[in-house]
């Protein structure tokens, strides 16, 4: 065993031996002498005590903690706070979780107390423009700094995605996360399913898309069966609509931020008309076109009132999917994970494809693709260090230390083995290799492209509003005039929010 007392083995995890590293997390695994383990020397702390932590879907099986049936076992996260403990003699992780954590209420209400967990897995979104500003400490001047637990690293933003710090930063230019990996998502389908109705090639237009409905239908197989997450949708086709061009201007009105069109550039777009669905048809061209093709997908699921609440065992999209009903269901990264815990007898070979074009679906579609537009850092590797005013026990000293174990996790190799071992999502710093599973989704979400981020600013903003016009109108419920003018209404109010929260100077 290598002795670690300031001097640290870069990713090194308690239990190895003084002759090999070896790592084995999420089906990967790889062996290297000991010798090869480049140390770095950390820095001295003098606190001594223990730092709590929400780790989120992270959250490792400690004792203690409670969490949910069929949570996947984790212990990457452990291994790093046994590393660092064995570093820093008499500073303990604590691990804490409860389905309430993570939830704006919960994050507004114990900083109000002053009882944060010193380490919170939080909405970037939602740290950045919704909770109450000064609850998190603002990164800026620590990533600027070298981050000692990387050899030779002289600015610990370098070797965060630069994508990823873009799209991350406030609308006041702080930085509250840490953000270390990426969600996609993607139209799932049973191989098996696709199989029995004779389907060789997966669909990569709207187009095709139908048409695979159809054969389905004809074969006595249910489509789909989900509604999906409207925001989720609204980025895809938004984005098509307006087109490169437009997207470029808006992009323009905060330069640095590559392809990325964030919530500021969103709310100067929607003030020019662009982003304004009362003056720009394009904004719900697209709302049709989804019409059509929930005309084939199960309408118990579709019908349910939008602003109900779901009876206990009621389907849903996904448990239909999981229950081999339904032959395709729009998901994130997350679900073949969530197959895969399913007892051997029910599971079954799931793939995955992404439109190319969605020709056809709007009168307004454009060449630009946009299949991953929802692909972004808002996963479960966003980490934010609470300030003293949302905890109290958060001292100056106390504070260095709880930095030093945020940049000690935070590093390429920590980054890859907490991110891998779970498999739903890709991990992002400089130097990571995602699982096999995920390569090809990770070769597909870091192309360049134009996004929308977060996703559609006046969808972010609006609450359940539009997700529950959208599916009166789909379900027919409501007509197009009527969904246009409530449409119009909601966006307003959204917008100015948005401005009366964050004060953005135009």
């Amino acid at each position: 065993m290598i002795t670690v007392r300031r001097t640290i083995a870069v990713g090194l995890a308690a239990g190895l031996s003084a002759t090999t590293l070896t790592i084995g997390i999420g089906g990967w695994s790889f062996a290297r002498p000991a010798a090869l383990v480049r140390v770095v020397h950390a820095p001295k702390l003098a606190w001594k005590g223990t730092i709590t932590m929400f780790a989120q879907s992270y959250t490792p099986t400690v004792p203690g903690v409670k969490l949910p049936p069929g949570t996947p076992k984790l212990s990457a996260f452990e291994a790093a706070a046994k590393a660092f403990e064995k570093a820093y003699p008499g500073i303990h992780i604590k691990f804490v979780y409860s389905n309430t954590m993570g939830s704006t209420q919960w994050d507004e209400t114990e900083a109000a107390a002053g009882n944060l967990p010193d380490v919170s897995w939080v909405q970037g979104t939602v740290a950045d423009s919704t909770l109450p500003k000064g609850i998190f400490v603002n990164l800026n001047p620590y990533f600027s700094q070298p981050d000692p637990y990387i050899p030779g690293n002289k600015a610990w933003k370098n070797v965060m995605d630069p994508r990823v710090l873009a799209i991350t930063k406030a609308p006041n230019g702080a930085q509250y996360l840490v953000d270390g990996d990426w969600v996609g998502t993607a139209f799932y389908y049973n191989k098996l399913l696709f199989k029995k109705a004779g389907i060789v090639h997966t669909p990569k237009t709207w187009t095709e898309l139908l048409n695979v409905c159809r054969v389905l239908k004809r074969h006595g197989i249910q489509p789909g069966a989900d509604l999906v997450n409207y925001g989720w949708f609204s980025a895809i086709f938004t984005a098509n609509a307006l087109g490169a061009k437009t997207l470029q201007k808006m992009v323009s009105y905060t330069p640095g931020t590559a392809g990325y069109v964030n919530a500021y550039d969103q709310i100067r777009a929607y003030r020019a008309g662009y982003f304004n669905p009362a003056k720009n048809p394009r904004i719900m061209g697209w709302w049709p076109g989804m019409k059509t093709l929930y005309s084939f997908w199960n309408k118990d699921v579709l019908d349910e009132t939008p602003t109900g609440t779901l009876p206990s065992g009621a389907p849903t999209g996904q448990s239909l999917f999981a229950a081999q009903k339904a032959a395709i269901v729009y998901q994130g990264s997350w679900l073949p994970n969530e197959i895969k815990v399913l007892p051997a007898k029910k599971r079954f070979p799931v793939g995955s494809f992404n439109l190319t074009s969605l020709a056809g679906s709007s009168p307004y579609v454009t060449k630009l693709t946009t299949s991953q537009d929802v692909g972004g850092p808002s996963a479960a590797f966003q980490f934010a260090i609470a300030s003293q005013r949302a905890d109290h026990t958060m001292t100056p000293a106390k504070f260095k230390a709880v930095l030093a174990w945020v940049r000690f996790f935070s590093t390429p190799k920590w980054d890859q083995a907490i991110v891998n071992q779970l498999g739903s999502f890709v991990p992002t710093f400089v130097g990571t290799t995602p699982t096999k599973a995920n390569r090809s989704l990770a070769k597909a979400i870091f192309k360049p492209y134009y996004q929308l981020y977060p996703f559609n600013i006046v969808t972010a903003r609006a609450g359940n509003e539009l997700p529950n016009l959208f599916q009166e109108y789909v379900t027919g419920h409501i007509t197009w005039k009527a969904a246009k003018q409530q449409y119009d209404q909601i966006a307003q109010q959204a917008v100015n929010q948005y401005i009366a929260t964050n004060h953005p100077h135009f």
